[in-house]
């Protein structure tokens, strides 16, 4: 079904619209009865929060910032008609609280639930147990694997995870502007680096990466794998520079600004 409207922010919360369903649903008098109040269902895979109150339609809330699922239903609904409304939207249900998810800032550590931001999109975190700390993208997530409690492995495993991804971008990047600028580098390194996205030696022609550039689209990557490209032509950021960029990339400024919050 589709959403029928958004619920109000709170202060300080994000600026995501809460999203539900509604129904016409018949208001069923049994011996299951129900005065108005709330209670829990369990459902699989998520909670559903039920409100029973004076209404003549279902309706289910999606609610950031970790789609929680709420429920309103007429007094006097029986339990098994609210689970047989939410079983016919389950598959509603888990997307739209996935989408929820993914548009609002996870929390800061790297926890089951947390998020990680790769080319410019917020992945839901799973941690799992493991002696040897990794993490991959699987099936739209990442997957973390460290000894329990060991953050600062977590951390590690997810700088190995940028680097892979630099690593295997930069060299189809390379591949096609090396040849578009005329000049070559003559080492590649990756490091995480705290006040630029990238640097060039034009005496020895190495250039080095921000890892950092895995958290935001590829377009941005690809800016800067031209301006450091670039820097093997004219050293400064004068005039000359810039209309080697607007000629090789003509939107490099717009490509700049995705880049505007800093490493």
């Amino acid at each position: 079904m589709a959403p029928a409207g958004a619920g109000a922010p709170r202060p300080g919360t994000p600026l995501v619209p809460c999203i539900f369903l509604s129904v016409r649903t018949p208001i069923i008098v049994s011996m299951t009865y129900r005065s108005a109040h709330s209670d829990e269902l369990l459902m699989d895979g998520y909670k559903a929060h039920v409100t029973l109150k004076a209404m003549k339609r279902m309706r289910v809330r999606i609610n950031p910032p970790e789609g929680t699922v709420a429920v309103s239903a007429p007094l006097g609904t029986p339990d098994h008609v609210i689970e047989r409304f939410l079983e016919e939207n389950h598959g509603w249900i888990l997307q739209t609280q996935a989408k929820v998810r993914l548009r609002s800032p996870g929390p800061g550590t790297l926890v089951t639930g947390g998020r990680v931001r790769l080319w410019g999109n917020w992945l839901e975190v799973v941690v799992l147990e493991a002696p040897r700390a990794s993490a991959h993208v699987v099936g739209g997530r990442v997957v973390i694997h460290r000894r329990a409690g060991d953050d600062e492995a977590a951390s590690r495993a997810v700088e190995a995870l940028y680097r892979r991804e630099m690593n295997t971008s930069l060299e189809g990047l390379l591949r096609t502007w090396e040849p578009r600028v005329g000049r070559s580098a003559a080492k590649i390194r990756l490091r995480r680096m705290t006040s630029r996205w990238g640097s060039c030696n034009t005496v020895t022609c190495h250039i080095t990466f921000n890892t950092a550039l895995a958290r935001f689209p590829p377009e941005a990557l690809e800016f800067v794998v031209v301006h450091e490209l670039t820097h093997l032509l004219e050293r400064g950021h004068g005039p000359v520079f810039k209309s080697h960029l607007d000629r090789l990339l003509p939107d490099w400024s717009a490509r700049r600004e995705l880049l505007r919050e800093g490493p």
